[in-house]
């Protein structure tokens, strides 16, 4: 089964190779030689002097610790779709008041409505943005919203899940707070690992803030990273993982050519669906690098399409949320090469043929 998912997506042959490591204490020299090794490259790749923090998690692990450390009262979440409304659950969950700036499915977040947003509700201490809401394939102007956040002097919470390792983020220069993702998505590694960059601010709020709990709380992983280690069991195969291809990226000419490979690669789904008669969902200009969402034919099913696809042996993705129905999704994230880019499009081709009779 060749796999076009949103996540978990195919792994590389080399990271799967190095993650056959024999296991060793997280707590021996070679594992702090792993964990050190496997920070610096994170903080190399985010373009940041903040502290990166590994998490035996998925990402909306790292969602629930920013909202849980750093936020005392209420927040503003910008809803785009299915994972910024989650932003919303998890902090009404966690006894947060959560102001909403939600746009119509398809369409960003913009620089001038969160502006306005803010300038109503100065009592919000931190602003949380979908960088790339997977649910509908868009991708926000997260530079320029950063910039509103940071001129509001709120923390920005980033949900970069399906955007890190895709896309360039500068987090020190972009004032990012807290920035996630999670091991399964551009990495292309498997599941269980999440990697989270929190800034000096967001860990002095962490020092006042209560009930924050235990599992997540950043000053304890502070306290761990010192001594280049974790509170818990760290999830080890993933790191070995995680490492080798931030290693491989550099060998392959660094973070910019992975960029565009994954341009690439986004270019040409993108094209070959629009040759066959189909259309995008998002707003024009603002589709994803990662994932695209795609219109299902008028009076079909995207689950439809999603099915017969994998009886060809193509595993694409279903439509979410509410747009479950309408649509379908192509991911280009981890290991796909342009040869199987061509084979699924002539897969959905027939397909597509198949439906129309």
């Amino acid at each position: 089964m060749k796999l076009f998912t949103v996540g978990p997506v195919a792994c590389y042959p080399e990271v799967l190779e190095e993650m056959k490591h024999q296991m060793f204490s997280h707590r021996s020299e070679e594992y702090k030689k792993l964990h050190r090794e496997t920070v610096e490259l994170l903080q190399k790749f985010l373009e940041t002097e903040n502290e990166v923090f590994l998490f035996p998690s998925s990402g909306t692990g790292v969602m629930e610790a920013s909202v849980r450390n750093c936020v005392h009262r209420k927040m503003l979440c910008c809803v785009n779709g299915s994972f910024g409304e989650r932003f919303v659950q998890v902090a009404i969950a966690n006894g947060k008041e959560v102001e909403v700036l939600r746009t119509p499915l398809g369409e960003p977040t913009m620089p001038d409505i969160l502006d306005e947003m803010l300038s109503k509700h100065p009592d919000v201490e931190a602003v949380a943005i979908t960088h790339n809401e997977t649910s509908v394939g868009l991708i926000n102007p997260l530079e320029k919203l950063a910039e509103v956040v940071k001129s509001h002097g709120k923390l920005l919470f980033v949900d970069a899940v399906s955007s890190m390792g895709g896309v360039e983020i500068k987090v020190d220069k972009w004032g990012i707070d807290v920035c996630f993702s999670s091991s399964q998505k551009c990495f292309g590694v498997p599941p269980g690992l999440a990697v989270g960059s929190v800034s000096k601010e967001a860990l002095k709020k962490s020092e006042t803030v209560k009930n924050k709990g235990w599992y997540f709380d950043f000053k304890l992983y502070e306290k761990y990273q010192k001594n280049a280690g974790t509170p818990t069991t760290p999830p080890i195969p993933q790191i070995f993982g995680l490492n080798k291809i931030l290693k491989l990226i550099e060998e392959w000419g660094g973070k910019h050519k992975y960029f565009e490979l994954y341009r690439e690669r986004n270019r040409r789904i993108r094209m070959g669906v629009e040759r066959l008669g189909l259309t995008l969902f998002p707003k024009k200009g603002y589709e994803s690098p990662t994932v695209s969402c795609i219109n299902a034919p008028e009076g079909v099913s995207g689950i439809e399409i999603y099915e017969r696809m994998r009886k060809k042996g193509f595993e694409l993705a279903k439509g979410y949320g509410e747009v479950k129905e309408k649509t379908f999704r192509i991911g280009n994230m981890g290991y796909i090469e342009f040869k199987d880019i061509d084979l699924m499009l002539e897969a959905l081709k027939g397909v597509l043929e198949e439906i129309s009779k």
